[in-house]
């Protein structure tokens, strides 16, 4: 089966999503099923349910990404956080952290499932993990352990870095002839808008920086980064901008004391 790009899945009409999600379900691991038979939404992202959890993954398809920032969208920050007209109720972004993220550079994601949300209290509990380390959607960093242990025999991950920006961008090319003051790009409507507003664990270990991010877009398997926004985080991220119309994703810190979330990440079979 060719790899499909997530470009090319929108270009597909509703015949054509129907057979890319059949060759799939042969790709998918055992214990999840299909619920096009219960009201599968053929505008978004293929869905699979994980019959023991309930958990709801989608169909993230993989290629080239281009992550990280690039200079012509720090010079829109900027521009943006000068701008008298902009309405949100807090700085689209703090200058200093959002050059942390320059610059832009392509690696390769792979197609793989990724849940719509982060694991709820309820999924968290029946893992095992202790409930006096758990709120709603999330978890103290002392439970980290416990979860990985847990997902263990569930074959679930966490993302990279490079797939967890991937799948929350989800933005068109920027137009890279388009004049600094107006859009570049737009978000897509495929489920993705919650991405973002937690602090949500990366398989990565901690780097300063991602000058040196390497072409399969991983820098290993230390789970010490966390990418989102959350309560109290300064990178004001994931909006879409009243005055710009612009498409921001969130910055990135170390694990920490704050509360972690956990969406996980499912590879498909070769």
């Amino acid at each position: 089966m060719k790899e499909l790009t997530l470009a090319e899945w929108w270009a597909l009409d509703e015949s054509g999503r129907a057979v890319v999600v059949d060759q799939l379900l042969e790709r998918v691991p055992a214990g999840y099923i299909d619920p096009r038979s219960t009201g599968h939404e053929p505008q978004v992202l293929p869905q699979f349910i994980h019959e023991a959890t309930g958990v709801l993954f989608h169909v993230m398809f993989g290629g080239p990404a281009v992550i990280g920032m690039s200079q012509r969208r720090f010079d829109r920050l900027r521009l943006i956080s000068a701008d008298d007209d902009e309405d949100l109720m807090v700085p689209v972004a703090y200058l200093e952290e959002a050059k942390a993220l320059l610059p832009a550079r392509e690696v390769m994601v792979p197609t793989a499932l990724f849940a719509r949300d982060a694991l709820p209290f309820g999924v968290l509990r029946k893992l095992g993990l202790d409930e006096r380390h758990l709120t709603v959607a999330a978890m103290s960093p002392v439970a980290l352990g416990s979860l990985l242990r847990a997902l263990t025999p569930l074959q679930w991950r966490a993302p990279s870095e490079a797939e967890w920006e991937y799948a929350v961008r989800a933005v068109e090319d920027e137009v890279t002839d388009a004049p600094l003051n107006r859009p570049s790009g737009r978000l897509l409507r495929c489920g993705l808008g919650r991405m973002g507003h937690q602090l949500e664990l990366c398989r990565d270990d901690w780097r300063d920086d991602l000058a040196q991010q390497p072409a399969s877009g991983s820098f290993g398997k230390g789970h010490e980064v966390l990418r989102g926004r959350g309560n109290g985080a300064r990178f004001a991220g994931w909006n879409v901008s009243a005055a710009w119309n612009e498409a921001l994703w969130p910055g990135r810190t170390r694990v920490g004391s704050a509360a972690v979330a956990f969406r996980p990440w499912v590879d498909l079979l070769a």
